[in-house]
């Protein structure tokens, strides 16, 4: 793992700890950093450890100071890391767990060497040792004590939840199609909602930013254990935007009730009344959902808040201070992100394609972006600053002459 994978990763450790107090009181913040100093917390690296409440404090300090970039360790450290199990082997046994929640360690064991992902190594009891001091295994179901509970404030929580939906008759060829929605906690109001064709990062993405380009930052993002929301990526995008992202407890699908319940309201008030069996196009469908949304759900009165939920929204976010971010900066939050290091023949490779950058970056550790969904749209950034866009190799073209980029700053520069 690279020298910049590693501080991301501790970045994205730390402000997972204080993610939950940011914008809360002094002190909550105390009471709640004291309680979190009680627990051993599982570190990137695959060890455990306790700190002092005052180290969160300091945390918290620097990124109010300096952002997320402030919560990267200033030298390389390998203090904490493990020989036996990695971070990447502990996440792939989590995800097992989530899918299997009943399966022994054995049947763990033996399904991690027959895909190859361990060869012998750890030994099972290791595992088995390793399993248990991180608690990796859900516990047997039980009926937790519950309260209603809302958000006093628009913006103060989106929750979030695909819905699968059915197989739409499109251009002759039957598509399944899943609806991503992003509900307000406090109005039930939903700032963002769309079916596409899959159930991944890019839909998700593409929600997420159109509510934030709509209505602003939230405070809190929740959501289910599922694949897309659990990825790095979304870590790493929330982090950049200050926004905490919280999962509840798999399995535990009562937590998220009002995202539930809506999606039960668009099954029985919206796929109940709309001709399934017609041949359609996404854009057409999804015109067809919002008109319903618009008139059906957002301007009816909701029972669980006594009102419309447009109205209560804005008339919330009329009474409280919301983020905003400009489009621009919110696209480059939302780029991927990854390091590779030059080739010597001043190449870099990326899902299999061959990249040329300039001759001198050879032999460097250079951080890589590009939109979801382009990956041929690769930049070089540099301090959080593109610096040339990379394009694919052509081994053909370059016989004849050298072509290794676009500079970016040449090009601000000739536009000015």
């Amino acid at each position: 793992m690279s020298k910049n994978s590693k501080q991301e990763d501790i970045a994205l450790f730390r402000y997972g700890i204080i993610s939950a107090v940011i914008h809360n009181s002094q002190d909550n913040q105390t009471e709640y950093f004291k309680k979190m100093a009680q627990t051993v917390h599982s570190l990137p690296c695959g060890q455990s450890k306790k700190y002092h409440w005052r180290t969160f404090k300091s945390w918290l300090h620097r990124f109010r100071k300096g952002g997320f970039d402030a919560l990267k360790p200033k030298s390389r450290s390998d203090e904490g890391d493990s020989r036996i199990v990695s971070a990447e082997l502990e996440e792939i046994i989590r995800k097992k767990f989530n899918d299997f929640p009943s399966m022994s360690v054995s049947i763990l064991y033996r399904m991690l060497s027959d895909e190859g992902i361990i060869n012998g190594r750890p030994a099972e009891s290791t595992l088995r040792r390793f399993v248990n001091s991180k608690n990796l295994r859900p516990a047997a179901g039980t009926l937790l004590p519950r309260k209603k509970f809302e958000k006093p404030f628009a913006n103060d929580m989106w929750i979030s939840d695909f819905l699968h939906g059915p197989s739409l008759s499109i251009d002759g060829k039957k598509r399944k199609v899943f609806l991503v929605a992003i509900i307000d906690d406090h109005s039930r109001f939903i700032v963002a909602a769309r079916w596409a064709f899959a159930e991944n990062t890019q839909t998700l993405e593409l929600a997420l930013k159109d509510a934030i380009s709509a209505v602003g930052l939230p405070k809190i993002f929740y959501c289910d254990n599922g694949a897309v929301f659990v990825s790095s990526h979304l870590q790493l995008v929330c982090a950049r935007l200050g926004i905490a992202l919280v999962h509840s407890k798999p399995y535990d699908s009562p937590s998220r009730g009002k995202i539930e319940r809506f999606n039960r309201t668009v099954r029985e008030g919206f796929l109940s009344i709309v001709p399934l069996n017609q041949n359609w196009t996404l854009q057409g469908f999804n015109e067809r959902f919002r008109e319903w949304l618009d008139v059906q759900y957002h301007r009816r009165f909701h029972h669980g808040i006594n009102e419309m939920p447009l109205e209560r929204y804005f008339k919330s976010a009329a009474e409280c201070s919301i983020r905003r971010v400009q489009r621009e900066a919110l696209d480059l939050c939302f780029f991927q992100t990854f390091t590779r290091k030059v080739k010597n023949d001043s190449t870099v490779s990326v899902n299999g394609v061959l990249f040329e950058v300039p001759p001198g970056y050879i032999g460097s550790l250079i951080e890589l972006r590009h939109p979801t969904g382009e990956p041929y749209d690769l930049w070089i950034y540099d301090n959080n600053i593109p610096v040339v866009k990379v394009n694919k190799l052509n081994a053909h073209e370059n016989s004849s002459r050298n072509q290794h980029g676009i500079n970016f700053n040449s090009l601000r520069e000739e536009d000015n």
